[in-house]
């Protein structure tokens, strides 16, 4: 795959947990990697394979510091922790001003698209016209907007998928897939919304339902309780990760292949 780009264009309808499922979903090896420069969530929702608290020393902003000069994967692989259920993670930054003088976005995007060996499912949080992570679009080998059913929002996507598209190169670019998290029974909202984009003649190549389940989401604030596989956010997620992940699956990179990214 290399890397699945995961945001939304106006507030937030649940883009870092649909990150973390579809990256705990995916049948190749895969991290997901926290790039909202509003801040992580991760580090405070979940804990650590051990149970413990993770430690966000380890993650994005360090990565940037170690790999000042250039970036490389296996700086990746000392800047990632394993929360529970066996996820690998890199926690983003804990608060908006740490993002300030990240400056590195484009290389950034470069590094996890060409993990050697893994595919990147990356949280880019809320994307407008000038939110720094936009530079990492640039090497998604797809992009999934996440939306929910209120009308606003529906309208600010629109918006916003004509923007992501032109700046992917229409259809010749990294496809375009939208995700509406809305409750199971609401497949009619759904089917509308997915006639609105059509109309709007924007290149999507699939639009898809997410169920809004709140028992499926408990298990990725924290409260790790019961499985999580029988739950509608499951159930619904995995045709997804699915389409994607064959979609995808030419941008894989084998085990053996050595990547350096100069910042």
């Amino acid at each position: 795959m290399g890397l699945l780009a995961m945001a939304s264009a106006k507030g937030s309808p649940g883009v870092t947990t649909a990150s973390m499922l579809f990256a705990a979903l995916w049948p190749r090896p895969s991290i997901m990697v926290e790039c909202d420069p509003s801040g992580g969530d991760v580090a405070l929702r979940m804990p650590g394979a051990d149970g413990e608290p993770l430690d966000t020393n380890p993650g994005l902003l360090n990565l940037v510091a170690a790999g000042r000069r250039s970036l490389y994967a296996d700086l990746v692989r000392q800047h990632t922790e394993q929360i529970i259920g066996g996820l690998e993670v890199i926690t983003g930054m804990t608060t908006p001003e740490q993002a300030a003088g990240l400056g590195q976005w484009e290389p950034l995007g470069a590094l996890f698209s060409e993990l050697p060996g893994t595919d990147s499912v990356v949280d880019l949080g809320r994307i407008g016209a000038g939110t720094p992570q936009n530079a990492i679009l640039a090497s998604a080998s797809a992009v999934v907007l996440v939306v929910d059913t209120v009308p606003s929002n529906v309208v600010h996507l629109r918006e916003r998928l004509r923007k992501v598209s032109d700046g992917l190169g229409g259809e010749a670019g990294a496809p375009l897939h939208v995700v509406v998290v809305a409750p199971p029974k609401r497949s009619r909202a759904v089917a509308e919304i997915r006639d609105a984009i059509v109309q709007s003649q924007t290149p999507v190549e699939a639009v898809h339902h997410l169920a809004h389940d709140t028992t499926g989401a408990a298990f990725f604030l924290g409260q790790v309780t019961g499985s999580p596989a029988r739950t509608a956010l499951v159930r619904s997620a995995q045709p997804i990760v699915d389409a994607l992940a064959a979609r995808t699956a030419g941008a894989f990179l084998p085990a053996d292949r050595a990547v350096e990214v100069t910042s």
